[in-house]
């Protein structure tokens, strides 16, 4: 079993409130045995590395990816930016079950990978076209038995409840999988605090799923409401732009979410677009890195957007004046949650986004966060508290013994500055080195010299 001690690193181990210097981190296999001072012993076979100036943190935790919905040769893209472990949100059930097998078995390059089987609408459908493979319908309450039964029998990492299903059938899923694996939501017809008090483990998208809690009255959107509908997200970010963050509802759901540790899975990069800027996102070196697959969508979008130079990034949450508006008040949703000891996990929704692409989307959700809540907090919402989320924290998320030697050797400090996590010099899953440059030149990228 390889062996190999880290010296005089500069440690965020995922946990505690302030780095650590001058520690050694000892790996036996695909683990850590030791963690400690730089007086540790090194094995006589041991491979020792001086990590001088060098910091070290937990692999990062992306907990909403389709991967499904990208291309299999693009999955060494989440290694590349040093996401070692993500969290598939939707995906139809025969596909996640076989990528998670080639990913965790070593048959296919790329993160650690748990599932959750498809969304799981009422009776009405989400989604159309492509995405619509990933839909499953719980159709009434009866039917919860078998459906659930089901994909906790296929040996699912939890269960997501979508859009269209309705508060009745919501609370009966959650009440039938009793906490044996987590249940979490992108919730339309039911409100969110129905399915908090309910007992529901998280939420996705500080979007939509606590839209309702937030928004006036007359901006609410339920029963019969369709995200296909092309006013639907316009209606939306108007309405986070206009909603009042102190009036009752707002204060019920910060409450019941502090008090029921319900985990928010953020995905503030969603508006990524919105904050940066359509002509800056030409002009990104990560445009090059989009998957083939979302390219293709995204030219299925020209017939609606019309022949522009941007047609690869284009994302209708960004087409309106109020994006950057919207998304402030989630950061400030996002923050008052954080002080108030609520959850706070982060995810980006890449595979069913193209842009910012697989990977290095958590790379910008993370920005987003630590403008919110600072970058420590914002670190630890994609290493300690993510792999918690997961029921992982045994495992994943924290440099300490016996967890998987899943490490990130950074050659700058990302607490001064979270895109400091940009100068990666070495990602190690399992214990094994993976050069983020080799990672890179191994996965389909595009000229762009265009966008210049």
């Amino acid at each position: 079993m390889a062996s190999i001690v880290f010296r005089n690193a500069r440690l965020i181990d995922g946990i505690a409130a302030q780095p650590r210097d001058g520690i050694s981190i000892v790996v036996e296999g695909e683990r850590i045995s030791t963690v400690g001072g730089a007086d540790i012993p090194a094995r006589g076979d041991a491979t020792v590395i001086d990590l001088k100036g060098q910091t070290v943190l937990p692999g990062l935790i992306d907990t909403h990816v389709h991967a499904t919905m990208m291309d299999e040769e693009c999955l060494p893209l989440f290694l590349a930016a040093g996401v070692t472990t993500a969290r598939d949100v939707g995906g139809k059930l025969e596909k996640v079950l076989q990528l998670r097998a080639n990913l965790n078995s070593g048959a296919q390059l790329g993160p650690r990978l748990f599932v959750l089987g498809p969304l799981l609408d009422g009776t009405d459908q989400s989604l159309s076209g492509p995405f619509a493979e990933m839909l499953d319908s719980v159709p009434s309450v009866d039917a919860v038995p078998e459906k659930i039964g089901g994909l906790l029998k296929a040996g699912v990492d939890g269960i997501k409840i979508y859009f269209s299903m309705p508060p009745d059938t919501a609370r009966a899923v959650i009440k039938y999988v009793d906490k044996r694996v987590p249940v979490t939501a992108h919730l339309g017809y039911t409100h969110s605090l129905d399915a908090i008090h309910g007992g529901i483990d998280g939420l996705e998208h500080v979007l939509i799923s606590p839209y309702n809690e937030f928004c006036a009255v007359n901006q609410q959107f339920g029963f019969g409401a369709s995200m296909l509908d092309p006013t639907f997200f316009p209606r939306l970010i108007k309405g986070w732009e206009e909603a009042d963050l102190k009036a009752e509802g707002a204060r019920s759901w910060m409450g019941a979410m502090v008090d029921r540790q319900v985990n928010m899975g953020t995905t503030l990069d969603l508006l990524w677009l919105a904050k940066f800027g359509i002509d800056a996102a030409r002009h990104d070196p990560d445009r090059k890195l989009i998957p083939p697959m979302a390219l293709e969508r995204q030219k299925q979008m020209v017939a609606h957007m019309g022949e522009r130079p941007d047609w690869d990034v284009g994302n209708p949450l960004a087409e309106t004046a109020s994006g950057a508006k919207a998304l402030e008040k989630h950061q400030v949703v996002t923050r008052t949650l954080h002080e108030a000891g609520g959850l706070v996990v982060g995810g980006t929704d890449c595979g069913g986004l193209s842009y910012p692409p697989s990977g290095f989307a958590l790379l910008r959700e993370i920005e987003l966060l630590a403008e919110a809540i600072g970058s420590m907090a914002a670190i630890r919402a994609v290493t300690s508290v993510a792999a918690r989320y997961l029921r992982q924290q045994d495992n994943l998320g924290s440099v300490a013994s016996g967890r998987y030697a899943d490490l990130l050797i950074v050659d700058g400090d990302p607490i001064s500055d979270v895109r400091e996590l940009r100068k990666l010099k070495t990602v190690y899953r399992g214990g094994v080195a993976y050069d983020p440059k080799a990672l890179l030149a191994q996965v389909p990228q595009r000229d762009i010299k265009y966008a210049a």
